[in-house]
């Protein structure tokens, strides 16, 4: 089997990616391309720190646009600068790109490996080990192995001692 294209799953919000380490060992092993992906939540007002008013037409900033847009707005620059910045620290010298997405992570994911043409998807898992947490939440990296179209490598961040 041949890879040529890597997806790439990453949690910018998370200070630990267990996926880099495997991406960029495969993607030098066989000189595959990596995109590396970040899910925005379809909820991302959660990211906003003050509350957020409903859309009003008498609340407007200076170029017109709603209080509302406008702080999505800084929030999918900021979250571009962020990607920027994580792609030229973890995969430096290396054909990477990174791009950004809004929607559910685990249907995202999919949806953005069959329409690179990823022949693998490279994820971490939140290593959780308790059954109520499974069943409650569910796991993004086992919907992603179920339903993918192609190879999924899930990574497990390393245990504290």
């Amino acid at each position: 089997m041949e890879l040529k294209k890597i997806l790439c799953a990453v949690d910018l919000m998370d200070s630990v990616n267990p996926a880099v380490e495997p991406a960029k060992h495969f993607a030098r092993l066989t000189g595959a391309s990596l995109t590396v992906l970040y899910i925005l939540s379809s909820s991302a007002s959660h990211l906003i720190e003050a509350p957020v008013e409903p859309e009003r037409d008498d609340i407007r900033d200076v170029q017109g646009m709603s209080s509302r847009n406008s702080m999505m707005h800084a929030i999918w620059s900021r979250t571009r600068e962020d990607m920027d910045a994580f792609v030229l620290k973890h995969f430096a010298g290396m054909d990477a790109e990174g791009i950004i997405y809004e929607g559910k992570p685990a249907e995202m994911i999919v949806e953005v490996a069959d329409a690179i043409g990823a022949d693998m998807i490279v994820m971490g898992t939140n290593a959780r080990e308790r059954f109520l947490d499974r069943f409650f939440f569910g796991s993004v990296a086992n919907e992603v192995v179920r339903t993918a179209g192609c190879l999924v490598l899930t990574s497990r961040p390393e245990r504290k001692a």
